[in-house]
């Protein structure tokens, strides 16, 4: 029998795994590990945020979601306004940005978000 859609995906990119990360704070290696993001958590993040901010949404899915070697929560609930008050910007950035990356995959691809059309009529610009 053959195996349904949503079985072939849980096996592939099911949340089971552990996975590893490590961001580079002021010379020094922060290693965190926690269990790939879920769409329900990333739609639970942005409502505890109660912002639009993507750098909030970020730091309540490392609040919740990082864990030590052992599996073993590293933050408190009240991290939240410490990490937004107290810690560089950049360096909050660099771990949230090596939480959401994912490193199985090769770099992503910088898009260009103009059309073809906007494009070609730039580059005669240019070339005027």
């Amino acid at each position: 029998m053959a195996e349904s859609a949503i079985d072939w995906l849980e096996r592939k990119a099911g949340t089971n795994r552990k996975l590893k990360k490590t961001a580079t704070i002021k010379g020094e290696d922060f290693t965190f590990w926690h269990y790939p993001l879920t769409i329900a958590e990333q739609q639970a993040a942005n409502k505890a945020a109660k912002s639009d901010d993507v750098t909030d949404t970020g730091i309540q899915l490392l609040v919740r979601k990082a864990m030590d070697e052992n599996g073993q929560r590293m933050f408190t609930a009240d991290a939240g306004p410490r990490l937004r008050n107290a810690v560089e910007r950049a360096e909050v950035e660099k771990i949230l940005v090596a939480m959401l990356v994912d490193e199985e995959e090769d770099e992503m691809p910088e898009l260009d978000m103009k059309s073809p059309d906007q494009t070609t009529a730039k580059a005669k610009r240019s070339s005027v």
